[in-house]
């Protein structure tokens, strides 16, 4: 990394934007025809329907394929509340995600200019501290476009110096306007998205947007070839809380584990309830370790929260403390399971496992084929 200079002036970030054409020079379509396909195969999904969220995942990927990057941000503008909000963040750490969830100073320069930029390590100092923040030497940033308006930013980091070029840059502007009329009609939608795919009890997704989200997520895996996990939980004893102290507290007890289960996830993440007292996770680009460090910090978490039944729903009419806790069935795609059904009744199976063996605790499926394997042998 280079070090920076306290007594180095900013430079104008203009320094950093890259000219483009609206047309790929011939030379670029000659000597990089597989990203030029990329392009094509982009415009073919124009007719797919598919969420806000989604449709800014693929962008990422397609870029990705285009140049190498080691990590990413993509940030879109939130109407309701004024400001870009950082919506992909693949590679990053997530420590650092709070400081930059609602933009960063590349993101800023993007918006001003509308422009691609590449920016290089040692030339502005606010730059040079997003970069070092993230781990990187540079960076190439493309503006997302609906209907002609810069609603965002995609920043692709290498931790090579000088890792892309001017023609990056033009690949990566032509993507951005083949996008266009994608997320022009999904920007469109999203609003209608969120009241129809949200659980209005909880205020998370709801079943039907977890199938679809589900489904994009096992052909993403497949594509990239990386595995992802699939949680699912049951609150334990759920049913007793429910008629011992009556639905309206049964509906609080949903929300705080909605909460619980809210905090610290990823943007990547899903988080939707199932049906009932049972939710669902699904975790991105995560392997079983890592997804089962996760559902026992979820675990943990909510073995902490407690519930406090008010004095009018207790017949001792003084407040009391209720503990929760919850059951976890993990599953895994892309090493023995290749399905969706199978995911699911495997995520299942195992959450049927830690209800036997005492509740609040961690089932991975891959524990039960491996029993089961033993047993047969």
């Amino acid at each position: 990394m280079v070090l920076q200079n306290p007594t180095r002036k900013p430079a104008a970030p203009e320094q950093f934007i890259v000219e483009v054409c609206s047309e790929l020079p011939q030379a670029t379509m000659q000597h990089r025809w597989q990203h030029v396909n990329v392009l094509l195969r982009l415009s073919m999904m124009a007719g797919l329907q598919m969420q806000l969220d989604a449709t800014l995942n693929l962008l990422c990927d397609y870029a990705r394929e285009i140049i190498s990057s080691d990590k990413a941000l993509v940030y879109f503008w939130n109407e309701a509340d004024e400001q870009s909000q950082l919506r992909i963040s693949p590679g990053i750490d997530p420590e650092i995600l709070g400081t930059i969830a609602s933009g960063n100073i590349l993101d800023y320069w993007c918006m001003k200019f509308g422009k691609p930029m590449l920016v290089q390590e040692g030339k502005d100092p606010e730059a040079d501290k997003l970069l070092n923040a993230v781990g990187a030497s540079s960076a190439a940033v493309i503006p997302v476009l609906v209907n002609n308006r810069v609603m965002g930013s995609m920043q692709y980091f290498s931790k090579r110096h000088n890792a892309f070029d001017k023609e990056d840059a033009q690949l990566l502007w032509a993507l951005a306007r083949v996008a266009e009329n994608v997320l022009a009609r999904e920007r469109a939608n999203e609003g209608l998205i969120l009241f129809a795919f949200t659980d209005h009890l909880t205020g998370l997704r709801s079943r039907g947007y977890f199938e679809q989200q589900l489904e994009l997520e096992v052909k993403r895996s497949e594509r990239k070839q990386q595995e992802f996990v699939l949680l699912m939980l049951d609150i334990d004893h759920f049913k007793c809380l429910n008629d011992t102290y009556g639905h309206h507290i049964g509906d609080q007890v949903l929300r705080q584990v909605a909460r619980v289960l809210m905090e610290d996830m990823r943007e990547v993440d899903t988080v939707a309830r199932y049906g009932g007292e049972e939710f669902v996770i699904i975790l991105p680009e995560t392997t079983e370790e890592e997804g089962f460090a996760v559902a026992q910090r979820i675990r943990k978490a909510m073995e902490n929260s407690g519930f406090t039944i008010p004095a009018a729903a207790n017949k001792s009419g003084s407040p009391q403390k209720e503990n929760l806790s919850i059951s976890i069935g993990l599953s895994v795609f892309g090493s023995n399971i290749k399905n969706r059904r199978e995911l699911v009744e495997s995520a299942d199976a195992a959450l049927y496992a830690a209800k036997n063996q005492g509740r609040n605790t961690v089932v991975k499926h891959s524990d039960i084929a491996k029993k089961r394997a033993q047993e047969v042998s």
